[in-house]
């Protein structure tokens, strides 16, 4: 039997939300790994590209004391182009003209225009962007390029005078362009662009395992639900089954005695007259034998094989009639009922007089949980699964969440006069009829049954394919 309550629902919320929660920590380490991988291999192009124009600015010193010729310096400067991953290496003025650049054949033309040197913020601190690359054959490609002033010279760096001196006259005869250069150095990304595609791809895939095990945990978690609900139903069926071995084995020892007790207290009621003391007293030993022998007879029949009569009755009409039964009683205590259904709703195959019963159990509960003032509604609909839903609602006081899961135990009651077997014979009918009932409830909102009956008991319809 399956039981809907409000507190069921929150291990399944806990279990997404944890899985949610673990998805979101896993992307954002995922992040923050690619980040620094990024900032590995970009720290790694900054060092290379330090590296290599402080080496181009040593030999370009070195030549200029050894008063190299300009094509010397662009030999110098085609050498150490030729290391791997460098792009180019190119030298311009202020303006983006290019004095110097590995490939001899861009000398002369603008690496930049004024406006995007002036937006490079240029200075002799080494700084770095990502731009693109036309290679030779008209194709651009990603590259990371390092820039700052071009510093050929260094002065006032303790050389001896001697040193200085030269440094000096070199200074008035060099070019001034050289010194007030800027120097690019530039590297293809296809390492950077590998590694961070290598650790998208991996992400990725992890993210589709987690994925994949967090839907799996979810089936599992589903059918740990189901298994839990068919070893509650075990155990309430083998429950029963004890109560009837019980049942069965005493009920009619127990009948016995009752019925010598009733006829005793019959005798000693007529002796007695009528309103005095002993009268009484043997007619509530009388009532109190009726109660006893009700409860053996409700008790063999929750335990007793089902007998329906089934019959394909119209079901508005069953409610209709069951409601009629109850109208004076809830009139009386001012409760409203409220009956909605599906129009045309086709026959169903039930037994009239044990379903008719259900309905007064769960209309009788309401009414006492309710007291007065109040409202009872009963909702008819057809399911998409080709069954009908039959919704009876309550604004009474509700169900403690405690007592939620053992209303349809045997002998729970919270009545002070209640046998405790009402619920549970309305859950052996309905199975009987091959549906299920659920129960939500909350103090004070009330309380909701929620009963799903197949049109047609499969077992009819076995017979009759075999008749067939």
């Amino acid at each position: 039997m399956e039981f809907k309550t409000r507190t069921t629902l929150l291990p399944v919320w806990t279990v997404i939300a944890a899985v949610v929660l673990l998805l979101g920590i896993i992307v954002t380490l995922a992040i923050k790994d690619l980040q620094r991988g990024r900032e590995a291999e970009i720290q790694t192009l900054r060092e290379k590209s330090s590296v290599l124009m402080s080496s181009f600015e040593s030999g370009a010193r070195t030549g200029m004391g050894m008063r190299w010729r300009h094509d010397q310096r662009q030999t110098l400067l085609e050498e150490m182009a030729y290391q791997p991953n460098v792009l180019y290496i190119a030298i311009t003025d202020r303006s983006g003209r290019i004095l110097a650049h590995s490939d001899p054949q861009r000398v002369g033309q603008q690496l930049y225009s004024p406006q995007q040197m002036a937006a490079l913020k240029i200075s002799g601190d080494e700084q770095w962007h990502m731009t693109t690359f036309d290679e030779p054959q008209n194709e651009r490609q990603n590259a990371f390029e390092a820039y700052r002033w071009f510093k050929p010279l260094k002065r006032g760096n303790g050389h001896s005078g001697h040193m200085m001196k030269r440094s000096r006259m070199q200074e008035a005869t060099e070019p001034q362009d050289d010194e007030q250069g800027v120097i690019f150095a530039a590297f293809d990304t296809v390492a950077l662009d590998a590694a961070q595609a290598k650790d998208i791809r991996n992400t990725a895939i992890l993210l589709v395992i987690l994925l994949l095990l967090a839907f799996a945990s979810l089936f599992i978690f589903r059918d740990m639900r189901k298994i839990r609900q068919l070893q509650e139903e075990i155990r309430r069926k083998e429950k029963l089954a004890a109560i009837g071995d019980l049942a069965a084995g005493v009920a009619h020892e127990i009948r016995n005695p009752l019925s010598s007790i009733k006829g005793f207290a019959k005798y000693f009621a007529d002796r007695s007259p009528e309103g005095s003391e002993q009268h009484e007293l043997a007619k509530v030993m009388a009532k109190e034998v009726d109660r006893l022998n009700r409860a053996i007879t409700e008790l063999l029949a929750l335990v007793r094989p089902a007998d329906l009569r089934l019959q394909r009755v119209a079901i508005d009409e069953v409610i209709e009639h069951s409601l009629h039964l109850i109208r004076q009683d809830a009139e009386s205590r001012q409760i409203g009922l409220g009956y909605r259904c599906t129009d045309a709703l086709p026959l169903v195959e039930l037994d009239p007089d044990r379903f008719t019963q259900v309905l007064l159990n769960l209309y009788l509960n309401a009414i006492q949980a309710i007291g007065s003032d109040g409202s009872l509604e009963i909702d008819v609909e057809l399911t998409r699964d080709g069954a009908v839903r039959i919704t009876v609602s309550d604004s009474g006081t509700g169900i403690a969440p405690d007592d939620l899961q053992k209303i349809f135990n045997p002998y729970f009651t919270t009545k002070a006069t209640g046998t405790g077997l009402g619920l549970t014979m309305v859950q052996k009918v309905i199975e009987e009829h091959q549906g299920t009932i659920a129960v939500t409830s909350g103090q004070p909102t009330g309380t909701r049954f929620e009963i799903v009956i197949p049109l047609r008991h499969p077992t009819s319809q076995g017979e009759a394919h075999a008749d067939a």
